[in-house]
């Protein structure tokens, strides 16, 4: 790969430029990547330093804020007692991150900064690598069987049915909704490092419709 001997800065510079996607246009090439937060309460809401981790998101500059963490659909898919929640009862607390981000964002980038940022919500099921109640005691809910995997868990394993996957994908369309209500322009479907939505893309011993073939691995 070829690589420039400096680094370009200021605004002409090619990570300086907007670029546009989807009828969105983004002020900038630079981007806040979701991670998984461990320092929210335990009923799922941000702490004061959460608060501090999205201003400084939005003191960053960056106009992509792409979930800024992972958030959980519900209670037993947290992957640590202290990651967010998005229910009704947390909407507000949740929706208040944004409201801290784009208010850091305006005071330091000028009050009509926020109109190229583009700022989502990541929001999860960590299914088998749940442990939303100890953070070292886990809770796994898998989509399959797994010869190896499944050796990590001395108590066992527990596969969700299809009737429960059912209600799953309920609660992400909620958790959106609750999304959407707040302000956040796009939300992100966790579906990497082994957890639920990946899980369930390799589901090929799985049987049932959310198992096997690969329109069924994709129905979730």
């Amino acid at each position: 790969l070829h690589f420039d001997d400096t680094v370009e800065s200021g605004p002409d510079a090619p990570l300086a430029q907007p670029i546009e996607a989807g009828g969105v246009r983004i002020g900038n090439r630079f981007c806040i990547l979701p991670m998984e937060g461990w320092d929210g309460t335990p009923s799922g809401e941000p702490s004061e330093l959460t608060r501090r981790r999205w201003r400084n998101f939005g003191l960053s500059g960056a106009k992509l804020i792409w979930g800024g963490e992972a958030v959980a659909v519900r209670h037993d898919g947290r992957a640590n007692p202290n990651q967010l929640l998005l229910t009704k009862s947390n909407q507000r607390s949740i929706g208040s991150l944004r409201d801290d981000l784009l208010k850091a964002h305006r005071e330091t980038f000028g009050s009509n900064a926020d109109g190229d940022l583009y700022v989502g919500l990541q929001i999860t099921h960590s299914g088998r690598f749940a442990r939303p109640d100890v953070w070292n005691q886990s809770a796994p809910l898998a989509a399959c069987q797994h010869p190896i995997l499944d050796k990590r868990f001395p108590n066992g394993v527990r596969v969700l049915a299809d009737d429960e996957l059912d209600q799953l994908i309920e609660d992400y369309i909620a958790a959106a909704k609750l999304a959407a209500e707040c302000g956040y322009q796009f939300v992100d479907a966790k579906a990497c490092h082994g957890y639920l939505g990946h899980e369930l893309l390799g589901a090929t011993t799985r049987p049932g419709k959310y198992g096997g073939t690969r329109e069924n691995r994709f129905r979730f």
